[in-house]
């Protein structure tokens, strides 16, 4: 059984939250907090595998936390749950890796399948074989070639760190350029968007490990840049047509060389 934390400054949310997920057998609750700063030191220090997040509390909210071990790089998952049905705070949190997003009060099947979530995300994690991927080492990305020098720049930018979370306001500084005017002479010279480049260089990059590592498509999504393995997956999807684990499975039956 996995662990998790649930952090809420409510005290009545945290035993509805208990009582409404008591049945399941995937999770266990290790630890309650009350507020957001004992909350990410627990989380530090013990890095449970699943955390319940409050998106609003007094001083460090849900999306604070998330914000901080994201870029800490903690390997604990998140669920955050929210009294507010708006939008903009869901958006947030799935781009700073939520795996789902809970309303008060709480719905036992909402609840369920996000946990669900998170146990396939764990389990991929640890039956995944312990490989050492050299391979990656010898990844070329193809190169676009373009005269014009800033669409240059933004290219060579781009393939050095597309694995990484960069957008179009991190390449139109690293040009000293407009980030409106860096779009609009990317699609220009290109004859595509900048992110639709930046998702087929992350594709193709995600093709290339699940040919020559065995390592999980979550943590393949993860190498290629990708902050949500559930958007990878429609990516890949329209790209390639087809999801990863069927495009790995294809690669095996193809005939040796």
């Amino acid at each position: 059984m996995y662990h998790a934390v649930i952090i809420d400054d409510e005290k009545w949310v945290v035993k509805s939250l208990i009582a409404t997920i008591k049945d399941q057998s995937m999770f266990d609750i290790t630890a309650e907090f009350y507020n957001g700063t004992s909350g990410l030191e627990y989380i530090r220090t013990r890095k449970p595998d699943l955390a319940f997040v409050d998106i609003r509390m007094p001083g460090m909210g849900g999306l604070d936390i998330l914000q901080t071990t994201h870029a800490e790089g903690l390997p604990t998952l998140f669920i955050m749950i929210s009294g507010h049905a708006e939008f903009a705070y869901a958006q947030k949190a799935m781009f700073h890796n939520a795996i789902g997003y809970c309303l008060k009060p709480f719905s036992k099947s909402e609840l369920i399948d996000a946990m669900n979530k998170a146990y396939i995300i764990l389990d991929s994690k640890i039956n995944a074989p312990s490989l050492e991927n050299s391979s990656q080492e010898n990844f070329v990305p193809k190169h676009l070639s373009v005269s014009h020098k800033s669409v240059k720049m933004m290219i060579d930018y781009a393939e050095a760190h597309f694995q990484e979370d960069i957008s179009m306001h991190d390449i139109s500084q690293y040009c000293s350029i407009n980030p409106n005017y860096a779009s609009q002479i990317f699609k220009q010279e290109t004859g595509q968007s900048f992110i639709s480049y930046l998702n087929n260089l992350r594709i193709v990059y995600a093709c290339y490990l699940l040919e020559h590592s065995e390592d999980t498509v979550f943590e393949i999504s993860e190498k290629a840049g990708f902050n949500d393995y559930f958007y990878f997956a429609k990516v890949f999807k329209k790209i390639k047509g087809d999801t990863p684990t069927n495009y790995r499975k294809s690669l095996s039956l193809q005939p040796q060389k």
